[in-house]
């Protein structure tokens, strides 16, 4: 069939662990069979050739530590198939979709669950320290004065106080914060929870080990940074009230100095 063929033939190889195969059940070519078609028009899509046209075929080896399937794919009209990087890497990932459905299932509530532990220690940890900078005139640590800084130059941004809306000094002065944050056990311990089942989940589809990045630097903990803006804000807005009610009892005395001397206020004024 394929000497007749004048088109690409794409050839993939899809390998398991020994142990993952045994326990769940694809050590047979059954199996495989039933998973690859199950998924044959993922994989047109994939390939940009419409169902119709796609021709495979495929050979389960249980060889050794990595049982693993040889597959063969083309266009019976050679005008069609086209495969990129990472339209080949949703191949792969579809199938490890449905092999490890249930224990992905399982580490996937694992992380949300620890995002949320993440995003709320950091948040506590804000509101604590807003809650204790009563002036500012106080000497604050490290982090304190930088979430000090932050509010008091918030004053100049008239637009959307979010992160995404801010200009670069701003950011970059929230992602101090956020580094900061990270230093502290309270965070630290579930940001490693975190990045650990962060690790065994790629550990499905990738072979080579994931970069710990700093929490500012991963995009999924965006709130953690609304949530500090939002904290310097109510910071911005405590010092502001603050200044407010110092100046009162100054023009209170000065009302009540001037009733208790008429003629002199009356002297004054002529």
């Amino acid at each position: 069939e394929l000497k007749a063929h004048e088109g690409n033939v794409w050839t993939i190889i899809y390998s398991l662990r020994r142990e993952d195969a045994a326990r769940l059940g694809y050590d047979n070519a059954e199996s495989w069979r039933l998973t690859l078609l199950a998924h044959q028009n993922d994989f047109a899509e994939a390939m940009q050739i419409p169902p119709e046209h796609l021709h495979w075929y495929a050979a389960f080896h249980d060889e050794g530590e990595h049982p693993h399937i040889h597959m063969m794919l083309w266009s019976d009209d050679p005008q069609y198939g086209f495969l990129r990087k990472d339209r080949l890497l949703h191949m792969q990932s579809v199938l490890t979709n449905t092999i490890y459905a249930d224990e992905l299932k399982e580490i996937y509530i694992q992380k949300d669950v620890a995002y949320k532990e993440v995003t709320e220690a950091a948040r506590e940890v804000m509101r604590e320290l807003v809650d204790r900078m009563e002036s500012v005139s106080a000497q604050p640590a490290s982090i304190q004065q930088k979430l000090l800084e932050l509010s008091l130059e918030l004053r100049t941004v008239s637009g959307k106080k979010q992160y995404a809306y801010l200009k670069k000094p701003l950011k970059d002065k929230v992602d101090e914060i956020m580094d900061e944050l990270e230093k502290l056990p309270e965070v630290a311990a579930y940001y490693a929870v975190w990045n650990g089942l962060r690790d065994t989940l790629e550990g499905y589809y990738k072979n080579r080990p994931r970069q710990h990045n700093p929490l500012s630097q991963q995009k999924e903990f965006r709130a953690i940074k609304n949530a500090i803006i939002q904290e310097a804000e109510r910071l911005r807005q405590q010092m502001e009230q603050e200044s407010l009610q110092d100046e009162e009892p100054s023009a209170e005395k000065a009302s009540t100095d001037a009733s208790a001397n008429p003629t002199l206020a009356d002297e004054n004024t002529s």
